[in-house]
Formats: structure tokens, sequence, C-alpha cells
């Protein structure tokens, strides 16, 4: 039986960051949304655990997020590891779009059907999550969200209509841990995030961390000028180096045309249900 399913990238509409929390990580506030920029995960039965990416950028072995999902899952089930596990790599590495976060996630979900986990399973699947990455519960469900605590605590919200995106990924990533040792801002959170307003009308909130990320990495500032100069809403993505503009095929081609040396993709938010159906195995499974 191989199964097969998409696992879909997020950006972060809003990102706001507060203090440092005693197990060192920073309590945040922030609205994800899925898009349809999606890496490809196949399972299939095997003797033992094997991982292959066709990215060869993309680590392997037990470094890999994807390979500790599986190692996981196995442990909680209370199952061999026993699984050949394919990613065709799409989603920008390093850009802040969760893209080994989702790939964990939609892991969790193939095996969990592979190796026939019971519902007791299947219920402790975001704490296995969480025990994996402050994104990766979110992806076990995508649509739209806002995540709390270090982003393990996931509360659904409506989705909203579907939008248009280009995505400005320069040839370089930013790391997290250091934007986030970066950060000076220490205050509480806000009670509720800005695009929740109806007064804003504007897509994006802000980003806390968009100051730490030009410290760490400055060859930034260019690629944000270039994407002012196209659209009126654009924004960080989390942590990462991707510049996210609500703009169409007409940015995307200009960006593309100032900066060849950049990845720009267009792309659209997916909403809950169509997010479900990407990662849905029934859709690959033979």
């Amino acid at each position: 039986m191989t199964l097969a399913a998409e696992a879909p990238a997020k950006i972060n509409r809003e990102l706001r960051v507060g203090r440092i929390r005693s197990d060192g990580f920073h309590e945040v506030l922030s609205r994800l949304i899925s898009i349809d920029v999606a890496d490809r995960l196949t399972v299939d039965p095997a003797d033992g655990l094997r991982f292959t990416c066709d990215d060869p950028a993309v680590p392997g072995g037990e470094d890999n997020l994807v390979v500790r999902a599986a190692r996981a899952l196995a442990a909680a089930a209370g199952v061999p590891a026993r699984a050949r596990i394919h990613l065709e790599k799409r989603t920008p590495m390093g850009g802040g779009l969760g893209g080994g976060s989702a790939d964990a996630a939609v892991a969790l979900l193939l095996l969990c059907e592979l190796w026939g986990c019971d519902a007791r399973v299947r219920s402790a699947l975001p704490d296995v999550a969480g025990t994996l990455g402050s994104d990766v519960p979110f992806f076990l469900s995508g649509g739209q969200a806002d995540v709390r605590g270090r982003g393990e605590i996931v509360h659904a919200v409506d989705d909203s209509a579907p939008t248009e995106l280009v995505l400005l990924v320069p040839p370089f990533s930013v790391s997290t841990g250091a934007v986030y040792r970066a950060y000076a801002g220490r205050g509480r959170l806000p009670e509720r995030l800005d695009v929740e307003d109806p007064d804003l009308r504007s897509f994006f909130g802000p980003n806390d961390l968009t100051p730490s990320v030009l410290q760490v990495e400055p060859r930034m500032e260019v690629y944000l000028a270039s994407a002012a100069r196209v659209a009126a809403e654009h924004s960080i993505s989390g942590s990462g180096s991707t510049i996210v503009l609500r703009a169409g095929p007409a940015a995307r081609d200009e960006l593309q045309a100032r900066h060849p040396e950049a990845r720009v993709l267009s792309c659209s938010t997916l909403t809950r249900d169509s997010y479900r159906l990407r990662t849905n195995s029934n859709g690959g499974s033979s």
C-alpha cells in the first residue's frame, strides 16, 4: 500500500512576540494561514525506517524532522518504526514558510494510516506534534488559525476569502535562532491581533521580528525595498527570509526581472477544507 499527500506551507499574517518563557522560548501570538505552495510525501511499508528526498540540501537520517516524527509516532503507538518515506521538496527552506514542520505533520498523518493507529493515538497527535516543533501542531489541520504559547497552542479561526499572493524568496536563508536572540522586545503580548480589526482592512498585521531579521541579515533591506515598490501590502513571513506580497502576476514578473537571483512564486491562501483535501492520503493511495 502506497500513501501520498501534499504538505502545504504557511505564512504569518501577523506575528507578535513577548517575553522569554522559563523553557527558553518566547511567548508568541500569531495568525497563520496555509498557502498552496507544497511539498509532497509518499510512504510505503518497509522492513525498517528509510527516508529519501529529491533535494540533496535536505538533511537525512535522524537530523531530519520527518524521521524524528516517524520515531515519535512509533513510540506513541507502540509499533516498530517501519516505513519508506520519500519527500519531494518544493517549499523553500529557511524562508519562514514552515516547510519542515508541514512535512513532519503530514508524515504523522500518513504514518498513522499506514500503521493502522487507533483512536487513542490519533487523539494524541497534537501532543506528539508539539514535541517536534512549535509550528507542527498547526499543520495537522491547517487553514487559518491563531497560535499562542511558543506556537503549539492552536485556535482555529474562520476562513478568510482566498487571497492571491506573491512570495519573494532571496537566495539565502535566515536562522530562526539568531533572529530570536537578536529580538530586543520583552513586553506583553497584545490582547488581540491587528488583523482581527474589521476597520483595518489590511491583510497583514505587524511582524515584531522584522527589525531582528534585518539585523541578522542586512541584505533583506534591498528585497523589502523592491517589495514596497510593487505592492502596498507586504510582510516578512515569520523569522525567515521570505517576503509575502498581496499582489498578482504583474508584481511577480517585475520582481523576477529585478531579482533574477531570487525565487518569485505566485500562490494563494487555502481554506481549511482545501488544506484537508490536499493532506488527505485518499487522493494518493494505491
